[in-house]
């Protein structure tokens, strides 16, 4: 018996030559590809992200989101920048906008009990932001309006 030969005298077959092996193989690849392809298209099907002013990096929540009642209100701003918030037509004062994090050009409020608004209104709330420059004088303020569902 040579090593080309098996036990039975039959010629030796490589495993991979070898009946359905190189169908298996290629299935295989196949649904792997798919699995990739399928799993790009769900997650690029999400929404583009809103267009905002030169200046403004983002707001919380997003536009249309739905958010506790108890949910922060807010921007981040470029450096340079200041803003004043507004939540359902009620300024909130500049004092209780969350510490910390303004010098960062984050502007959040939180609402709670002893401030301006203690909970956001169940239903369509709206957010109101005026920036104004405090570096480049020369900028314009801006305006920017956006609404989310609290529950």
């Amino acid at each position: 018996m040579s090593r080309d030969e098996s036990a039975d005298g039959q010629p030796h077959v490589p495993w991979a030559l070898r009946k359905g092996v190189s169908t298996a193989i290629t299935l295989g690849a196949l649904v792997a590809a798919a699995l990739v392809v399928l799993a790009v298209w769900l997650t690029r099907g999400g929404e583009p992200a809103p267009a905002y002013p030169s200046g403004l990096q983002a707001v919380t929540p997003v536009p249309g989101a739905q958010v506790p009642h108890q949910s922060p209100v807010g921007a981040r701003l470029e450096p340079g920048w200041t803003l004043t918030l507004a939540i359902n037509g009620t300024t909130i004062p500049a004092g209780q906008l969350d510490a910390g994090t303004i010098q960062l050009g984050e502007h959040f409020f939180s609402p709670g009990d002893g401030k301006v608004i203690e909970k956001l209104r169940t239903g369509r709330s709206c957010a109101r932001l005026v920036a104004t420059p405090t570096i480049d004088v020369e900028a314009a303020d801006f305006t920017y309006e956006w609404c989310f569902t609290t529950f």
